[in-house]
């Protein structure tokens, strides 16, 4: 974000200074955007070039013949070669460095820097209508920024709430450039179905403080967005249901076990499970994903569910670090050298691990989630539910999560899929692992979309 700011002020500094705004030459590749700023020109030896996702900022030397533009920067290793079209308003060329191999790049004439884009993305004008606005809660007394999509020459509608998953998001569920929740709301309204969407606590127009929250809390917000549906005279509230991703599905579960205002719940990816479970599960299918032996992962989740236990049974004490100290140190006495280099906890090692887990678990959020319990809340849930997932998700695995499910809720309207290929994210994917999510376009998978608003509008119907 430092980066972004600082050629933003830049850029509004030699606005200034000459009048007029300088040219950015942009393209993009995967989560990416290549970045050289001013006007490429025979008389100019040198321009700024900048990748704000890597941080990365220096001078490349440029080179003009003709219609043919390169640049290059040998102390970062940074290479283009590519051509002018007719109209010089793009460069199409061969970008190369340790990031980004010999990609095929369109550097692109614009007049300011524009965000990340994805094909998925929707752009202006829209065929429906779209609200940028705040609200107050009246229990929690947060300011809330919200969008609000809703179908065009519709009186009535089904109306769905976007909750996101772990970690702190802005109303789009903004994940490497990926707008999860622009492309969600825009494919609803397109068939007839409104959503809203919310700023995380503590981000974007929502106030509060994300750092002392925890799922409990974020249901509570999803209750004041449901409030404030139902006092809106120009919304129709009849039909509110609720959309969670990851985390999300957990809150959507929470929220749908007790409101009575909600009609509908979708669960995509959403946690089915105990957290202590949950924990379990994870871990085991991340350390997987490197490729770490049967062996090393079984010694790995060996320690880490007796920590899990640990802070579990240390719900009420001030801080979990004594006894999370108390029983890494114990556990590593009992292993060989060999297995604790394996795991990587040789040569005091285990004392960062130690550190960076208590920090973790002292967290309220943590606490609250290692002690969900899915038989608190899914037993309530008698309305309509479907639950997605990807049988290729290794944060949340699709098949322990989705028989959960399935055991625990009491609706008579249950459906369940498991969509073949898909990651968390609900990208197809080939590796499948954490670090390809940036590398893949895809936002949204089609199928998944289409069976979102084809489930909910036959709801809606009856």
């Amino acid at each position: 974000m430092k980066i972004v700011n600082f050629l933003y002020l830049s850029i509004l500094l030699l606005c200034c200074q000459t009048g007029f705004s300088q040219t950015i030459w942009q393209g993009q590749y995967q989560s990416y955007r290549i970045l050289v700023s001013g006007d490429f020109d025979s008389k100019i030896d040198s321009l700024a070039f900048s990748i704000p996702e890597l941080g990365s900022e220096s001078k490349v030397a440029v080179k003009i013949v003709a219609d043919s533009v390169s640049f290059k920067n040998d102390m970062y290793g940074f290479t283009f070669k590519g051509k002018y079209n007719p109209q010089k308003t793009t460069i199409t060329g061969i970008f190369n460095n340790y990031s980004i191999p010999n990609a095929t790049i369109i550097l692109k004439k614009q007049n300011e820097i524009k965000p990340l884009f994805f094909a998925q993305h929707p752009q202006k004008p829209y065929p429906y209508e779209v609200k940028d606005f705040t609200f107050s809660g009246k229990n929690t007394k947060l300011t809330y920024g919200a969008t609000l999509t809703l179908p065009k020459n519709k009186k009535k509608y089904p109306l769905a709430i976007l909750i996101s998953g772990t970690g702190q998001h802005d109303r789009n569920y903004t994940y490497v450039g990926r707008e999860f929740f622009t492309v969600l709301a825009d494919y609803l309204a397109k068939n007839g179905i409104a959503s809203l969407r919310v700023d995380d606590r503590g981000i974007g127009k929502t106030t509060g403080d994300f750092e002392i929250a925890t799922t409990g809390d974020f249901a509570d917000d999803i209750d004041e967005e449901i409030t404030y549906l139902k006092s809106d005279p120009t919304i129709d509230a009849s039909h509110i249901g609720v959309i969670g991703h990851s985390e999300g599905g957990m809150i959507a579960s929470i929220v749908s076990s007790k409101n009575k205002d909600v009609k509908f719940m979708i669960s995509l990816s959403g946690v089915g499970v105990s957290g202590l479970e949950m924990l379990n599960l994870q871990n085991t299918a991340i350390l997987k994903s490197y490729g770490f032996t049967d062996e090393v992962v079984a010694k790995q989740m060996e320690l880490y569910n007796i920590l899990f236990k640990a802070v579990y049974d240390t719900k009420d004490a001030e801080s979990a670090k004594p006894v999370i100290e108390a029983k890494t140190k114990a556990w590593i006495k009992m292993q060989d050298s060999v297995m604790l280099k394996k795991i990587q906890l040789s040569d005091r090692r285990d004392e960062t691990f130690t550190y960076r887990y208590s920090r973790d678990a002292d967290k309220k959020w943590y606490r609250y989630t290692i002690h969900y319990n899915p038989e608190d809340y899914l037993p309530k849930i008698t309305i309509p539910v479907f639950i997605g997932n990807g049988d290729k998700d290794i944060q949340v695995p699709a098949v322990e999560n989705v028989n959960s499910f399935k055991k625990y809720l009491k609706t008579k309207d249950l459906t369940t899929k498991i969509y073949p290929g898909l990651n968390h994210m609900y990208q197809h994917c080939t590796a499948c692992t954490q670090k390809e999510v940036k590398e893949i376009d895809e936002v949204f998978a089609p199928e998944v979309l289409d069976d979102i608003a084809k489930w909910i509008l036959s709801r809606y119907k009856k």
